[in-house]
């Protein structure tokens, strides 16, 4: 995961200015970097603190300053005003029965509620379940069965998804039960939703939430916050499952807390390129304000304090040297608890010593500054040598008139595997096959002879495009769907040219849009963790 943070929520603070001493101490004790090993500092102590705790500090400090804006919503909110509906809000959960340890799932886009009841569910010990707005039936009720999920949040409807209908398709129930009292086949552990903006059958509003707690659930949040520990789960976010179904990364407090206390330090208020994934909290990597250009453009950054990072050659397990591609490993404050009841996946990725892999593909130079160059599964192994496929992907998304490409390994019986790479253009362009393979000629690296001479291509449709679509163009000459190796990302399902889900979600585009509701929570948490 590479993503660009934004906190223009963050206030003024001394410890802002830190970063940049941190900076220059760090460029003037360790210029250099011997191997592919490198420890963040750690004379910046670590936080243990709880989200609730977080906030009510920040509170007693900034409580007129704006703690959140949702221009679209018309929804301004300062400390005060938020930590008072917070607690609102984690009271009445408290009253609907909910209790320390349960799921509530959160499913919807960047609003209001979302960040309520991301902070709500800590004050209350309830872990928050991160649901992707964009699942369906199927994949709704994969994740809420694997949690075990006791409530879900929802909004009508975002963009095509209409929440309500999406969820009476796995729990048909849902439309003649009483609030608070469903009782479902298929999904046994779900009994409360609650929609933010109506109410339909079933279901209890927002606002009836906000209004059902009273002093004694008050009195009962108080006692239930005196028993929290920085260590114990916030919250659970389930990664994209490319690979398989989707695991629920485990995250504590002193995940959460401590990372966007770090990334609100580095920061400094402006946009910053940084790394990370689900299991790490998420961000491990990241720029300083004052990088070079080059740095910013080229690298995701420099490690975090309190955490380690190690790049090992995926199929030996042996240290690789500066510079040279390998598997990015991450240790520190900053790994997940594990995958929630998956203690087989977690032993998969969590070593005995600690140390996480990520399964992403990276590089380290002798400033300790990390280059991302793909997914260790994207690797293409050609008569021994190893491509990776996104440098190629990066350079094909030059072409004007390139839209989106995917380039994969097939299976071929002398080399082992052969370059496949898929094309699709834009709207209203023709291309064709000489037309790439002079644009990349004398272009592009040290895979250039392989791709013009060893490539060979695969006509697969993308699942929005029509059979036979014109816009698609393949190069190199097709191939069978028997020829794809069968732990490929990409395979062939019927005849109809449909893609399977792992394509549609891996696929890269020039346009896609990498925002997430969790962003909102995380960037008002930069502020508490500084506060």
């Amino acid at each position: 995961l590479s993503l660009s943070c934004r906190a223009h929520i963050l206030p003024r603070h001394p410890l802002l200015f830190f970063s940049s001493a941190l900076h220059t101490r760090l460029l003037s004790l360790s210029p250099k970097v011997t191997n592919s090993y490198i420890q963040g500092p750690t004379d910046t102590p670590l936080l243990d603190k709880t989200v609730g705790q977080c906030l009510e500090e920040t509170v007693g400090r900034f409580p007129d300053r704006e703690a959140l804006v949702f221009c679209r919503d018309g929804v301004r909110k300062t400390f005060a005003q938020f930590k008072e509906e917070v607690d609102q809000a984690a009271a009445g959960l408290l009253a609907l029965g909910l209790r320390k340890g349960d799921r509530l799932g959160m499913w919807g886009p960047n609003k209001y509620e979302w960040v309520l009841m991301q902070f709500a569910t800590a004050q209350a010990g309830i872990i928050l379940v991160s649901v992707n707005p964009a699942y369906q039936a199927s994949e709704l009720e994969f994740v809420l069965r694997k949690v075990g999920c006791k409530a879900l949040v929802f909004p009508t409807q975002f963009k095509t998804q209409k929440y309500y209908d999406i969820l009476k398709q796995a729990c048909p129930e849902l439309e003649k039960s009483s609030p608070g009292g469903i009782k479902s086949k298929r999904l046994p552990d779900l009994s409360i939703v609650i929609m933010c903006d109506s109410k339909l059958p079933g279901t209890f509003h927002m606002d009836e939430v906000m209004q059902a707690g009273d002093s004694s659930h008050v009195k009962q949040l108080r006692a239930v916050q005196q028993t929290l520990s920085c260590n114990e789960p916030i919250n659970i976010q389930f990664t994209s499952g490319t690979t398989g179904s989707p695991k629920g990364a485990t995250l504590s407090h002193r995940n959460i807390v401590n990372n966007a206390y770090l990334v609100g330090l580095r920061l400094k208020i402006r946009d910053q390129v940084a790394y990370g994934t689900t299991e790490n909290s998420p961000v491990s990597f990241m720029g300083f304000p004052n990088d070079t250009i080059d740095r910013k453009i080229e690298t995701v950054g420099y490690i975090f304090p309190h955490t380690e990072a190690k790049i090992e050659d995926p199929e030996t397990g042996q240290p690789v040297p500066l510079n040279a591609p390998g598997e990015i490993q991450i240790r520190g404050y900053c790994v997940m608890l594990g995958y929630w009841d998956d203690p087989a996946k977690t032993k998969e990725v969590i070593t005995a010593e600690g140390w996480y892999k990520t399964g992403d593909l990276g590089s380290l130079d002798e400033h300790g500054y990390c280059k991302i160059i793909g997914r260790c599964k994207d690797m293409i192994i050609r008569g021994g040598e190893n491509i990776y496929p996104a440098e190629l992907e990066q350079f094909l998304h030059t072409h004007p008139k390139v839209e989106e490409v995917q380039v994969v390994g097939v299976k071929d019986p002398r080399m082992g595997e052969e370059i496949c790479a898929c094309i699709r253009l834009r709207a209203g362009q023709d291309c064709t096959e000489e037309e790439i393979k002079a644009f990349c000629k004398g272009k592009v690296g040290s895979h250039a002879r392989l791709f013009l001479s060893g490539c060979v291509a695969l006509v697969f449709l993308f699942p929005d495009l029509t059979f036979q679509d014109p816009t698609l163009c393949c190069v190199c000459e097709p191939v069978p769907p028997h020829c794809l190796r069968q732990d490929s990302e990409i395979q062939v399902e019927g005849a109809d040219g449909e893609a399977p889900a792992a394509l549609r979600l891996r696929r890269q585009s020039k346009n896609q849009d990498k925002s997430a509701p969790f962003q909102s929570a995380l960037s008002l948490l930069f502020t508490c963790a500084l506060g």
